[in-house]
């Protein structure tokens, strides 16, 4: 059920963390395509506005702080004044602050029974499917608009200075020109998400060692990421490009963006580089990679085969530490990279000894995206 009239206004609500905002984009994308002439806004978190620089498909980006209250982001929906809200969330916060916009169309997802207030919040209740990815998810709302939405490559814009900035940084950390580039990224701001410390040092020092390519080692800023990734730093004992902690969003783009391969877990960092086309190799534990995986075609997943994954908990029995991640060896992984990387570098791996076989290494299921 459309507006009736195509909207001046569209805001688009998604209060959650830096890979769910950029993970909405093919939605915004949808909402250009079909109507060209609105103006589109998008409500985010502090500290995720960033990945929306440089948007085409915005006109304005708000920001929602939640040490400041509710009431200046109140006043600044009232100030761009939308016609239609779309409830990117199945959070109290989206339907709340999508009422209070004033917008008197509003989509979002029904919800369930424990929230079933939320239902007069809407004026149109869309179900939630969470057996598909959640760019999927996001256009389900832009579909029950009447729009035939196809999903297209999440939109994540590289900024010139920033490109230029990374460049000398990289030739500076010893990057030659044409030498081919990994980036590794081992740890999540939540550590349940991290892939054992040994595993990781000893792929890296492989990586160098066999394919003589460079390896970057990067890591958000929290102290917890940043002290783990200098542990694997330390272990691996080879000379790898040290980014750990040192990049802001827009810089750590422009540096994925120049990589043959990621390498890493569930993270904001693998969805980037995913929207920019690097091939992904991603270690999957308690989250699910049919929901969360990297989107697009040519990735790989390495999962193990616990049966009570995907969980979605903060670790096995609250203790921030995931067995299924840990049962992952490097071998596992290894056989992963080998023929992504191959394919990247035109050549074949060296063969790797014998190991393990129980951890699973998959592509991902070829998703119908448009470039």
């Amino acid at each position: 059920m459309a507006p009736a009239l195509p909207p001046q206004r569209i805001l688009c609500i998604k209060l959650k963390h830096i890979g769910d905002v950029l993970l909405m984009t093919p939605a915004i994308r949808a909402l250009r395509r079909a109507w060209p002439e609105s103006a589109i806004a998008a409500l985010v978190p502090r500290g995720t506005e960033d990945i929306l620089e440089g948007n085409p498909d915005l006109n304005a980006v708000l920001v929602f702080d939640r040490g400041t209250g509710s009431w200046q982001v109140i006043r600044a929906l009232h100030r761009f004044r939308p016609d239609l809200v779309l409830e990117m969330g199945q959070g109290d916060r989206e339907a709340v602050l999508g009422r209070l916009s004033g917008a008197r169309h509003r989509v979002g997802y029904a919800p369930g029974r424990s929230g079933g207030w939320r239902r007069v919040l809407l004026r149109q209740a869309v179900p939630w499917n969470g057996q598909q990815h959640i760019v999927e998810t996001n256009l389900d709302l832009v579909r029950a608009l009447g729009i035939p939405a196809q999903a297209s490559r999440p939109v994540l814009v590289v900024r010139p200075e920033a490109r230029s900035r990374m460049a000398a940084r990289l030739a500076a950390a010893g990057l030659m020109p044409g030498r081919p580039m990994v980036v590794v990224h081992p740890v999540s701001r939540w550590l349940f998400k991290a892939w054992p410390e040994a595993g990781c040092a000893e792929v890296i020092g492989r990586l160098i060692r066999d394919t003589g390519v460079a390896v970057a080692l990067t890591s958000g800023p929290g102290a917890a990421e940043v002290e783990a990734a200098n542990r694997i730093l330390a272990r691996a004992g080879t000379p790898i490009i040290n980014l750990i902690g040192q990049t802001t969003l827009g810089e750590l783009a422009a540096v994925l963006e120049r990589a043959a391969l990621f390498l890493g877990v569930d993270s904001a960092p693998m969805h980037m580089a995913a929207a920019l086309g690097v091939p992904v190799v991603a270690l999957f534990g308690p989250s699910g990679e049919v929901s969360w995986g990297p989107w697009g075609e040519g990735h790989m997943v390495v999962t193990s085969p616990y049966l009570c994954r995907p969980c979605g908990q903060d670790g096995c029995l609250g203790s921030k530490r995931s067995d299924c991640l840990e049962a992952i060896s490097a071998q596992a992984v290894m056989r992963a990279v080998e023929p992504v990387l191959s394919r990247v570098l035109g050549a074949p791996f060296p063969p790797h000894p014998p190991g393990e076989r129980g951890s699973k290494v998959s592509p991902l299921p070829p998703v119908g995206h448009a470039p």
